[in-house]
């Protein structure tokens, strides 16, 4: 008989019980003495020195009988041990040899061994007979194998467009930016595909050794989503563009915007504009005049006095000179060159290249890009954090910043503020005018019908004036609380600022006094600190 691994075989005589000592051949395992100890135990086997046993077994190069045990026991059939994998998917068996004069298994004993551990999917036969050919014992044999959960897969979309469009301004060598290759639009053509659905492929559920069901994972299903001016194909996987213009991916939703185009000004000539998607004005905006578009706006020219009101994104080739005004609303980014004497809000971002005697609103971030970007006059706000070059000026001329909380989370604090104060000089008035007339009753007076009237309206209004305290009060609260515990705000100083600038991080203030050099400003504890970049 052919083996590898090292393996025993009990010999029962009339002196005790021998195993003879099977060494393993090159590249196989060696007997464990732990799995030796259990077998002879199973066996019956109860007196025995395992140390000696151990000895004679690491001893043993070549075939080798050694006394186990003085006990008697009875002639030993072949045996197995069976395991399943903890995932169920495979059956492993291990065989120990009769002794001398016990049974061998046959196949039916080793089906039935598998089937008493109620392994009956994936029984191999031909491992079977491979292995009634050629016995290999103390060894771990796979002999049932499950049926693999075939997986499925996800569906997928490919979007045929930049769906990631930057407004972004580049930064060039010497220190200025580049305001005129903006990557704003993502033009199409009508019939260019805009994206395209790989479905979904189920998968295939697997048995494991149990025959038990083991369930393929659920697939991910997609369906294209789009807005107007887009076609898609029957089978709902395809999505083309039926007109041209700009297209985004707004959310997982597709949409197409026509782009209307200015040639010139926008001035006396066009009147103001009020679009249903993106606005391209080839020349200027002037004084007076509104430009509204659903998408983005984008200016070649200059913005005088005007009003511009974008969903998207506002993008001014050079820039803005509002006249006191002016301004500037986008529901994302505002880019431009330059910002003088306007009010200027967006929803997200705002970067320019300079900002003089302008008010400034930004959810995220504002950033004064360029070596010579300066902030002066005006007051800056936004969420996160107000970059420049330099801030206020040699004339200490006042310029306030305000970062760490959103715009209106200051504004709406500062409305209840003002408003719970009103409410509660409301209340102690109508408190006193129900006093007064309570002491009146009490005095035995009787009240005029004017009176009945006061003081059935004062009643109301104190009851509703104390329910609308109970719930700004609250609201209060929750605000005083987020604007105390906002302290990631940073204003970031890359050249100089000048006293005039009072620093507004959440609810603390730092008036700069000196002139400081490449810092930032920051909240540490209970204090605006100054720390170096």
């Amino acid at each position: 008989m052919k083996y590898t691994n090292g393996f025993f075989q009990l010999d029962i005589r009339n002196d005790g019980v021998y195993a003879h000592i099977y060494p393993a051949k090159p590249n196989g395992k060696p007997i464990v003495i732990q799995e030796f100890a259990e077998y002879i135990e199973k066996c019956g086997i109860r007196d025995y020195n395992l140390p000696e046993i151990n000895k004679a077994i690491e001893k043993a190069k070549e075939e080798v009988d050694i006394f186990v045990s003085k006990d008697k026991i009875s002639e030993v059939p072949e045996t197995a041990k069976v395991w399943v994998t903890s995932d169920r998917m495979m059956a492993v068996i291990r065989f120990y040899p009769p002794s001398m004069n016990g049974k061998y298994m046959t196949e039916r004993d080793i089906i039935n061994e598998l089937q008493r551990l109620n392994v009956k999917f994936g029984i191999s036969e031909k491992v079977i007979k491979a292995y009634m050919a050629g016995r290999q014992f103390c060894r771990d044999i796979p002999i049932a194998k499950g049926k693999a959960v075939v997986l499925g897969k996800n569906a997928k979309i490919t979007y045929h467009f930049n769906t990631n469009p930057t407004s972004k301004p580049q930064l060039l060598e010497d220190g200025t930016v580049d305001f005129h290759q903006l990557n704003l639009f993502s033009s199409v053509k009508k019939g260019d595909l805009l994206a395209e659905l790989t479905p979904d492929v189920p998968g295939e559920a697997g048995v494991d050794v149990f025959g038990n069901p083991v369930p393929a994972p659920k697939v991910k299903k997609k369906v294209l989503k789009y807005g107007r001016n887009i076609r898609i194909t029957e089978d709902k996987a395809q999505l083309y563009s039926e007109v041209d213009g700009d297209v985004k991916l707004e959310g997982d939703t597709v949409f197409v915007s026509n782009t209307y185009t200015v040639a010139a000004d926008v001035d006396a000539s066009t009147g103001d504009i009020n679009y249903e998607g993106n606005v391209v004005v080839t020349g200027n905006v002037r004084s007076g005049f509104t430009v509204e578009a659903t998408g983005d706006i984008q200016v070649n020219g200059v913005v005088e006095g005007a009003v511009l009101k974008a969903g998207g994104n506002i993008v001014l080739k050079r820039g803005v000179q509002g006249m006191g005004k002016g301004s500037l609303e986008a529901g994302h980014d505002i880019v431009t060159k330059f910002i003088e004497s306007c009010y200027v809000e967006a929803g997200n971002m705002i970067n320019t290249g300079s900002s003089l005697h302008s008010d400034l609103v930004a959810e995220e971030n504002i950033i004064v890009s360029g070596k010579k970007g300066f902030v002066i006059g005006g007051t800056i706000s936004a969420g996160k954090r107000i970059e420049a070059s330099v801030f206020g000026n040699k004339m200490n001329t006042p310029t306030v910043l305000k970062v760490g909380v959103k715009p209106e989370v200051m504004e709406r604090f500062k409305e209840l503020t003002a408003r719970i104060k009103e409410e509660q000089e409301e209340i102690l008035t109508q408190k006193q005018t129900l006093e007064s007339l309570k002491k009146k009753i009490k005095e035995g007076q009787k009240l005029l019908p004017n009176q009945v009237v006061l003081a059935k309206q004062s009643t109301e209004s104190f009851k509703t004036l104390g329910e609308s305290l109970e719930k700004d009060s609250a609201e209060y609260m929750l605000l005083k609380k987020e604007i105390e515990e906002n302290t990631n705000g940073r204003v970031v100083v890359n050249h100089a600022v000048y006293p005039g600038v009072h620093i507004y991080i959440s609810n603390r203030v730092y008036p700069v006094k000196d002139i400081r050099s490449r810092c930032q400003f920051r909240i540490d504890g209970a204090d605006v600190v100054i720390t170096a970049i």
